[in-house]
């Protein structure tokens, strides 16, 4: 609290100043990743990526994260002209090939270039992986942020087909089009991911589900999809099972997943409302949403459970009679630094309580504590989005002096393949060889 109160007040007086959009960005985000929350985030609107873009400052070529790698994407023909403008004709047959991957800008790697960034983006515990997923696809503007070129002439380090190249660029516009194609099908994947709530398969006698999302994981049609599934284990005599969490930033909490897998009555942890809707809200937050609603009536639900004295402080247990089946045989966890909020929890679970093995990647949320039940408001002159989550969660677990030790993988995995099927494929075919 030290900490966080004293960036808060050099902030207050910094914004005594008239600070461009975007030093009121870099301001408001480093305060907000000081809390080491990763559900409470801020992100850049227009007039923000407007500032840093017509700066003209930056590489000519798009390239974002394929988990830990950084990677050339394909340029839209319409982009050539632009990032050419002003440069001389030597300098406009330079190119990187698309799907190479970067290793190092301006003299710095990307594990430094990270370390650079880490105080713009939030995460659980200051870990440093949910910070790569929150970087993966606007890259090129968290290092402009945190380390603006100050060369005419920027060093770029990557490798193509087993082969190291160096190169030196002038830096210039970006590539707005091709930016703005790759971010928004990127949006559009997630925002269907998210009205997704699983998928379930068996593949060589193996249980598969794959959770994109837990947005749309509950009610009735969710529940009826984990008996069939469970079912459909039971009478295969399946006793081997992975569960892939890769990409899934959360949703609801899986309590009701994990009734498949324990005995009535095992502890869970605690889910609570920290702060319960009580009349008059600020006015910034955003009412007209979804979020806001449940807010709302979870809010009513945990009054009217501590009116009648049954609230115990939050405490989860695995309820009687939710599942019909109950699963015994082995289980793969597959994580990176995606796995987040309820998805890392799911994983906590499952590997302290199931004894489960994780492969893959480090998850990027907390196994210990977190923050849920998102609400956004706006700032009222700046018209920054806040994310922030009234609700706490605790896992079953003492906390530690070391939170990211209990998330490394039993078997690390980093491979770089850019075809989405094809790198499915290989997780999947690493975690059936992975049982024992």
């Amino acid at each position: 609290m030290d900490s966080l109160n004293l960036f808060f007040r050099y902030a207050e007086a910094k914004l005594q100043k008239e600070q461009s959009k975007l030093n009121q960005f870099k301001l408001y985000s480093a305060a907000l990743s000081i809390i080491r929350c990763g559900h409470t985030q801020i992100h850049p609107n227009k007039a923000v990526l407007f500032e840093w873009l017509t700066v003209r400052n930056a590489l000519p070529f798009d390239y974002y994260f394929i988990g830990k790698h950084l990677v050339v994407n394909e340029l839209v023909p319409e982009d050539i002209d632009l990032i050419h403008e002003g440069k001389s004709d030597y300098e406009k047959k330079k190119r990187i090939p698309a799907g190479a991957e970067i290793i190092a800008i301006d003299l710095k790697t990307i594990p430094e270039l990270m370390k650079d960034i880490s105080p713009y983006l939030s995460s659980d515990e200051d870990g440093i992986d949910f910070k790569y997923f929150q970087a993966g696809q606007m890259f090129e503007f968290y290092r402009h942020i945190s380390s603006p070129f100050t060369k005419d002439s920027i060093h770029v380090k990557y490798v193509f087909n087993e082969d190291t190249s160096e190169i030196y660029f002038v830096p210039g516009a970006a590539p707005v089009r091709t930016i703005n194609l790759r971010s928004q099908k990127n949006a559009e994947r997630f925002k269907k991911e998210e009205s997704e709530y699983g998928r379930f398969t068996t593949v060589k006698n193996v249980g598969y589900f794959r959770f994109n999302s837990f947005k749309a994981s509950y009610g009735k049609k969710y529940f009826e999809f984990l008996n069939q599934s469970f079912e459909k284990l039971e009478r295969k005599e399946i006793n081997r099972l992975i569960i892939d969490l890769r990409g899934n930033t959360g949703g609801a909490m899986q309590y009701e997943l994990m009734s498949y897998f324990l005995e009535e009555g095992a502890n869970l942890g605690t889910y609570s409302i920290q702060k319960p809707k009580k009349g008059i809200e600020n006015k910034h937050l955003k009412k007209f949403s979804a979020s806001y609603t449940k807010h709302k009536k979870a809010s009513r639900a945990q009054h009217r459970l501590i009116q009648k004295g049954n609230f115990e402080r939050g405490k989860v247990s695995v309820e009687k009679g939710i599942s019909k089946f109950r699963y015994k045989g082995q289980i793969i966890v597959i994580t990176d630094e995606g796995s987040f909020s309820s998805a890392s929890i799911l994983a906590c679970h499952l590997k302290t309580l199931c004894n489960a093995k994780i492969i893959g990647r480090t998850a990027g949320g907390s196994f210990y504590s977190g923050n849920a039940g998102t609400l956004n408001f706006s700032l009222p002159y700046s018209e920054f989005r806040v994310f922030v989550n009234p609700n706490t969660y605790y896992s079953h677990l003492s906390s530690s002096s070391n939170p990211q030790e209990i998330k490394h993988p039993d078997l690390l995995l980093d491979p770089l393949i850019i075809d989405r099927k094809q790198r499915d494929d290989f997780y999947l075919n690493q975690a059936i060889e992975s049982f024992d």
